[in-house]
């Protein structure tokens, strides 16, 4: 019988990596954006910080719930997703807002 720890493991690790590609994705976005939203760039970096790190601390409390009990038969939820789809989402509309209010001041 093949040792399903490896798998969670894995699921554990690119969940991790994701969330710290996703921590990478913000910082980059509050450093590109930092000369048109000023000091909203920093709470939009510091709302994008925190969902990863959510996703982050649940990946790695999952993977050691699951080392206890040893059973995959417990309920996902979708918080870790969730956490990930609106840390992407707010980047998108940090990038939006840039769009519009440069276009605004280029054409006011």
């Amino acid at each position: 019988m093949a040792d399903r720890g490896a798998a969670n493991e894995r699921t554990a690790l690119a969940w991790q990596r994701t969330a710290l590609s996703v921590l990478a994705g913000c910082a980059a976005m509050a450093r590109v954006t930092w000369d048109a939203l000023a000091v909203a760039a920093l709470l939009l970096l510091g709302a994008g910080a925190a969902l990863s790190l959510a996703v982050f601390l649940l990946s790695s409390s999952r993977y050691e719930a699951h080392l206890v009990r040893r059973s995959d038969h417990s309920p996902r939820g979708g918080g870790m997703a969730f956490a990930l789809a609106a840390a992407v989402v707010l980047m998108g509309l940090t990038q939006l807002t840039v769009e519009v209010t440069g276009r605004l001041t280029l054409g006011g």
